[in-house]
Parts: structure tokens; C-alpha cells; sequence
């Protein structure tokens, strides 16, 4: 007697007409929102320099009021508001993001205007959570002759 011998495919042979086109579609999805992800953590990181975040923070860290209120380490905590704008050559720039330390949380403020070589901080201060004290860090960064 002939016995049919039927031999047992592999599962790629059984399967292969619906695995790649939905791996080459969910590869297709993954890389596109790999790139809009980068691309709008790049637009975000970019406003976030411009405005002069990074500068007040460590201007912030190394003010001996604020690191006598808030204690060392001082770092940020959280993401904040940044807002740049451009006008004919000039930058005007807002911020704020809270701070923290091992004694309590801030938010410091800034808004300043000018050119990247000379930043003028209309609006520069910390102010204290739990208190709501203000430490206006303005008046310490301004030189003899601003004012």
C-alpha cells in the first residue's frame, strides 16, 4: 500500500504572504515615527537653546542665594515654557522651568532680549516654592555701569 506521505511545511512556508507586508509596513510606520519623534525633539532642544535656558541655569547654580535656598546639587525639574522670537536681527527671548534641590523646588523666570554676544535679562529671578520669595538674580548679574 502507498501511503501518501504528506510532509509538514515550515511555518515561513505557511506564513510568509502575510508577514512581509506586515513587517514591511510596521517597519515603514516605526522608522516614521522614529524620524518625525527626532525631528521634533531636535525643533524643541533647539527653541530650548535659543532661548537662554541653558545659560540662567547655570547662572542659576552657581548664584550663592539661590544655592543657600534650594542646597546643592541645584538641577531642573521638569521641561518648562520656552518662547524665542526673531525681529530684524534682535531676540527677544521668554522662560521659565522649575528647578529643584535638595531643600525645595523653584521656578525661575527670565526674559531677555539682544544679540547672542550681548544678552540683556529684563526679567531674571527664582522664585521660592514653598516661601514664594523672589531672589531677583538681575541685580547680581548686571556690571558696574549697567544701571
Amino acid at each position: 500500500m502507498n501511503e501518501l506521505v504528506k510532509e509538514e511545511r515550515s511555518w515561513w512556508s505557511r506564513n510568509w504572504k502575510w508577514v512581509v507586508p506586515v513587517g514591511g509596513c510596521f517597519t515603514i510606520i516605526i522608522i516614521g515615527i522614529l524620524l518625525i519623534g527626532g525631528a521634533i525633539f531636535g525643533f524643541v532642544n533647539k527653541v530650548q537653546n535659543s532661548s537662554g535656558g541653558d545659560e540662567a541655569l547655570e547662572l542659576v547654580q552657581n548664584n550663592p542665594a539661590v544655592i543657600e535656598a534650594l542646597g546643592e546639587p541645584i538641577e531642573k525639574n521638569g521641561f518648562g515654557s520656552y518662547k524665542v522670537n526673531y525681529n530684524n536681527g534682535d531676540k527677544t527671548a521668554e522662560a521659565s522651568f522649575p528647578i529643584k534641590g535638595p531643600k525645595g523646588e523653584a521656578l525661575v523666570e527670565l526674559k531677555s532680549s539682544g544679540e547672542d554676544d550681548e544678552i540683556l535679562y529684563e526679567i531674571f529671578q527664582v522664585t521660592l516654592e514653598n516661601t514664594n520669595k523672589v531672589i531677583d538674580l538681575n541685580k547680581s548679574q548686571l556690571k558696574a555701569g549697567d544701571y
